[in-house]
């Protein structure tokens, strides 16, 4: 090195050995150091040489304290690699003119293609050296020296390679003349920049960073450590993008920043455009992301259409992006990974965010953003651990805003571990009036899944969803996948929200073990899992649930509505256990909604979606449970659009404490007819203590029908299964049960509260029904027509008590049919004896009242008229029961007999202490009742 003139501070390099005059050139030197503000010029005086490498190896044992420029223009596009084993340490007015790559290493030698070496250890054998290209750098003991920048601005010409390869790698600011810190920047204009950091014997490839043994034949067991901070920029911007390798053990990015944004197309090689591969992380242990950090690969002019530019990619044992836990949502900023195509961009794609580990974390307001606004679709957002997944606080969001181009889909794995969505997370894919498309969202875990909004806050709940919104967009919605063991949703939500006419995304979670949803019972709150259509059209998508167990507490809601004239989604439930509790809903409808500022109010006339619950098998499922007022599954309708089914398969159904089946219309035209209610059960159906099923409508639509085939048994205890309407028509009701169908002071009716509707017919038809405690059992209506009952039992039982009744205020009466051999005619259901009594102490000889001239008599007397036994006691008091209606009357056996009156032709009916008594040989029951016990030569008796 010759020392400058006095007062020019630059230092001419010149000589060096050149191996067959070929394209490298060597470089030894005791020590190299540049101060501030001198230049270390490597001056070519062999311009007829062509120079392709300029090595430079020092040899001394003291760093290379680089606090001016290097320069090596005079050799033109030449490359320049100095190693230094002792340490490179970069100062804040440190600067590079170098026309080729330029590499600053702590190496031991540097390979020269499979056999040549240069070498900074002087115990090394001989160099070869070579006129081929560098091949790799080659590291021989552990803890190598490190590179340091403090406030040095490296930057290369467009296209070029900037790279530090040594030990611990540190990125800061720095303090120039005045005192003034000033932060580091290394650029590479439409090129690359890497920094590999080694902690052990190996080599790095030269290029492509990968890891490979070093002339001893060892491989690195450790990597260094790089630190990047203090506001520090790493840009490799420009046409094509560029390309940032990392590779180490550890590696911090610390308030600061690495770009490889694109603006124009690269130059083409051979019909191929040069396109840059974006940021590249790969460490063997911790990433970590810290506050104020940003990585970005944004599309920002008019880069080729179709091509795939490069993303962002961090790959580590463990992952860490953690933000503010004190930001300001209006100052920011968040800790942010960017992809982003820019509004105007004609075409160009940018690459995926891909974040890869055994585990990853993301707390307090990290960002992970792709967003178009251009012609250019964003790449997708992955995150893939294998173990846990945990998203605490942070924000996941794809958009396409007044774009051509797709929203990014989302994919977050954990193949042996759980995610953890915590804090209020936002996940989302969604376009604004778009004409591309939305992403998909998938979640798979091995494990569990929770969403979880923030403890105690209502107002920051979780959220999972993708959304169509504004009006001038023509792009679909993505779907939302869910797989995994366990999902568990606290103050959460999972929404594809459709405000646009366009087809949504269905939403299908496929669970191996319990979906739990859990409102928290905050004042506010409430967990969510649904599909809306809000605006013109907009239809909902379909919700499919397949888990084994599925509980709903606390305010949570699983729907499928309709907030327009599309249709509401079908919600489909495949479970063995179905809980729904304080405050947990199914729900599939349409919603009338107040509308926000500016938006045009729009009364939903879509139809209502079908809701449907099964077993995992397509079999029934083997329980479902409707516990407390609130709780229930609902497909009611508010607009003018016809209300969804219900449709129940299960083993058992019980529903208690004001648990509810409901469909019901309130929509104010014709079409808004009510939904129907089905429930196929194989054991039992159950509603107490303020339990419901009802089909009502309370415009002028028609009220839906409810069919009940409860299996064995349908047992109703302070509850009710009631249709009805205000105008219209009553839905129908039928119920089946194998056994019986037993009401204690319940309720089963269809009515009609005004206008000329006619009330809905009930079908009941077990082996055994009874009816107690006030039961009600009517088909009534006001100006139409009364509905009919029919009841087809072998075994009818109702006390005095309750009442079957098919009436009508102004119009026909209905029919009350009961199809019943056997009947209670006292009117209660009482027990049986404990002990038999023998036939002849019960039945006496029929023809001794005649033998002393009496006459056989039928005693009319009402409820508990009558001994239990021939001769035996009259129970007290006696209750009569008395002739009503105007031509029918019903007895407490059920008995329908029609009002005639006696003959005259011999004395049929006289007083008995104020009781009629008709003679039983004039008698002849109507109906199915009719028995031969009458004037019967089978008597044996003569009158």
């Amino acid at each position: 090195m010759t020392p400058p003139p006095a007062g020019e501070g630059t230092y001419n390099i010149t000589g060096g050995t050149r191996p067959n005059n070929g394209p490298n050139l060597f470089h030894s030197f005791e020590s190299f150091s540049v101060g501030r503000p001198d230049t270390a010029q490597f001056l070519n005086t062999t311009p007829q040489l062509t120079t392709s490498n300029i090595f430079a190896r020092v040899i001394g044992g003291s760093p290379s304290s680089l606090f001016g420029t290097i320069d090596t223009l005079t050799y033109g596009n030449a490359n320049l690699f100095l190693i230094n084993p002792s340490g490179v340490i970069f100062g804040p007015n440190a600067t590079l003119n170098v026309g080729g790559i330029a590499s600053f290493s702590t190496a031991e030698y540097i390979r020269l293609g499979d056999n040549g070496r240069f070498s900074a250890n002087l115990t090394l054998a001989s160099d070869i050296l070579t006129t081929a290209p560098v091949a790799a750098f080659g590291f021989l003991g552990s803890n190598p020296r490190g590179i340091t920048v403090r406030g040095g601005q490296l930057s290369l010409t467009e296209g070029r390679t900037l790279a530090l390869v040594g030990g611990d790698i540190t990125i800061g600011s720095g303090a120039i003349g005045n005192g003034a810190g000033q932060i580091s920047r290394l650029s590479a204009p439409r090129g690359q920049i890497h920094l590999a950091s080694a902690k052990s014997p190996g080599e790095f490839q030269a290029g492509s960073l990968e890891l490979g043994p070093n002339i001893n034949g060892q491989s690195f067991g450790a990597l260094g450590s790089i630190n990047i901070s203090e506001r520090s920029v790493i840009n490799v911007s420009g046409n094509g993008g560029g390309t940032v390798l990392i590779r180490s053990g550890n590696f911090v990015l610390d308030n600061s920043t690495i770009s490889a944004n694109i603006s124009d197309p690269d130059p083409f090689m051979n019909g191929v455009e040069m396109i840059g591969g974006g940021i590249d992380i790969q460490v063997t242990e911790k990433a970590v992301i810290q506050p104020g950090s940003l990585l970005e690969t944004n599309v920002l002019g008019n880069a080729s259409p179709g091509v795939a530019y490069g993303g962002t990619y961090v790959k580590a044992d463990r992952i860490e992006i953690i933000g503010d836990p004190g930001f300001d949502f209006d100052n920011g900023p968040f800790t942010e990974i960017h992809s982003y195509v820019a509004a105007g961009s004609t075409g160009g794609n940018t690459g995926p965010i891909k974040l890869e580990g055994n585990s990853l974390l993301l707390q307090d307001f990290v960002k992970l953003h792709g967003l178009t606004e251009g012609a250019g679709n964003t790449g997708n957002i992955i995150l893939h651990a294998k173990g846990n997944l945990e998203l605490n606080g942070t924000l996941i969001e794809a958009e396409s805003v007044s774009a051509r181009g797709n929203a990014s889909s989302i994919e977050l794995t954990s193949t042996q571990g759980n995610i953890l969505m915590t804090n209020g997370p936002t996940i989302t894919s969604q376009t604004r009036n778009s004409t591309g498309n939305t992403g998909n969202i998938t979640v798979s875990a091995q494990e569990d899944v929770l969403l979880a909004g923030i403890p105690g806050d209502s107002f920051i709940s979780g959220s999972l969803f993708t959304a169509i919104r504004g009006t001038g967009g023509t792009g679909g919605s993505g779907k939302i996948q869910i797989t995994a063991k366990n999902l568990t949703l606290a103050n959460a939500t999972i929404a594809g929200d459709n405000l646009a006419p366009l087809p949504p995304g269905n939403i299908t979670m496929n669970l191996s073990g319990t979906l739990s949803l859990d409102g928290q019972s905050l004042p506010g709150s409430g967990t969510f899992i649904h599909t809306i259509g809000r605006r013109g059209g907009a239809p909902a998508a379909d919700l499919t649930i397949t888990a084994h167990d599925i509980m709903l507490m606390n305010n949570s809601t699983l729907s499928t509505e309709t907030r327009s004239s599309g249709a509401g989604g079908i919600l489909n439930i495949f479970t063995e256990n179905l809980k729904l509790t304080n405050g947990g809903i199914l729900s599939s409808g349409s919603v009338v909604q107040a509308p926000g500022p500016g938006v045009i109010f729009e009364v939903p006339s879509g139809p209502g979606g079908t809701i449907n619950v099964q077993g995992l098998a397509g079999g029934p499922t083997g329980s479902i449970l409707i516990d407390g007022t609130g709780s229930g599954i609902f497909s009611n309708t508010e607009g003018t659009g016809a209300g969804g089914a219900i449709n129940l398969s299960a083993k058992t159904l019980t529903l208690q404490n004001g648990g509810t089946l409901s469909a019901a219309t309130t929509g104010a035209a014709q079409s808004a007819i009510g939904g129907s209610i089905v429930v196929n059960a194989t054991d039992q159906v159950t509603l107490t203590n303020g339990a419901s099923i009802t089909a009502s409508s309370t415009g002028p639509a028609d009220a839906g029908n409810i069919s009940i085939n409860a299996g064995q048994q349908l047992n109703i205890e302070n509850g009710n299964i009631r249709t009805e309407a205000n105008q219209s028509k009553a839905g129908n009701i039928n119920l089946q049960a194998i056994d019986q169908v037993r009401v204690v002071n319940g309720e089963i009716s269809t009515s009609v509260h005004s206008g000329a509707g006619r009330g809905g017919d009930i079908t009941i038809d077990p082996k055994t029904v009874i009816l107690q405690d006030g039961t009600k059992v009517f088909a009534q209506a006001v100006q139409g027509s009364g509905g009919n009952i029919t009841i087809t039992t072998p075994l009818y039982l109702k006390d005095s008590t309750s009442f079957v009744n098919a009436d009508s205020q102004f119009g026909l009466n209905g029919s009350v049919t009961i199809q019943s051999p056997t009947s209670n005619l006292s009117g209660t259901v009482g027990q049986l004896a404990s002990k038999t009594s023998p036939p002849q102490v019960l039945v006496q000889n029929r023809c001794v009242a005649l033998a002393g001239g009496e006459q056989s008599t039928f005693i009319l007397a009402g409820r508990d008229a009558l001994p239990s036994q021939p001769g035996g006691w009259l129970s007290s008091p006696v209750v009569m029961e008395h002739w009503t209606g105007e031509n029918m009357e019903e007895h407490a056996s059920g008995l329908m007999v029609r009002r005639v009156k006696p003959r005259e032709s011999s004395p049929v009916m006289t007083q008995v202490d104020g009781t009629e008594v008709l003679s039983l040989r004039r008698l002849t029951p109507f109906g199915f009742l009719v028995r031969s016990f009458a004037e019967s030569a089978l008597t044996g008796c003569r009158s």
